[in-house]
């Protein structure tokens, strides 16, 4: 081979992943469509003035709302210890979590998880598993440095 075959040859398997990428980014093909959070992920993210939230206890750390549905009953108060032993669960970063009852017209019933800005992120319905929850939580205190 000479020099000017090898030049060629290095190029092109330089750039030969580039055209991939390229390829792969404009056509969509081969990536996931597949998501991981367990709870329905708010798109677009509903903000505090949207959803009735107050500033003062919503805001600089994520909050789990617990929205019950007509009346808080005896249900009411078995959720609102599930969600406690969930922020338990956090460990360390239980600190950066509040959890609240929430009564709101605007709002259906469910579990709801703000985040630090007082956005809508994610709903679970009153049916909500923990672990589902918790590990969702994991996720997204390991990836924000907010709160």
């Amino acid at each position: 081979m000479t020099n000017r075959n090898v030049f060629w040859a290095i190029w092109i398997l330089g750039l030969l992943p580039v055209a991939l990428a390229i390829t792969i980014w404009a056509t969509g093909v081969g990536l996931p469509q597949g998501h991981t959070n367990r709870g329905v992920l708010l798109e677009p993210i509903q903000p505090l003035q949207q959803w009735g939230g107050d500033a003062e206890a919503h805001t600089g750390h994520w909050t789990l709302l617990l929205v019950p549905g007509n009346a808080c009953t005896q249900d009411c108060d078995a959720e609102l210890e599930d969600l406690r032993r969930v922020h338990d669960a956090l460990g360390r970063e239980s600190t950066r979590v509040r959890v609240m009852p929430h009564s709101a017209p605007e709002l259906e019933a469910g579990v709801w998880v703000v985040d630090p800005l007082g956005n809508l992120v994610l709903q679970y319905p009153l049916s909500f598993k923990g672990k589902a929850l918790l590990g969702d939580m994991r996720r997204l205190l390991k990836a924000s440095r907010l709160g």
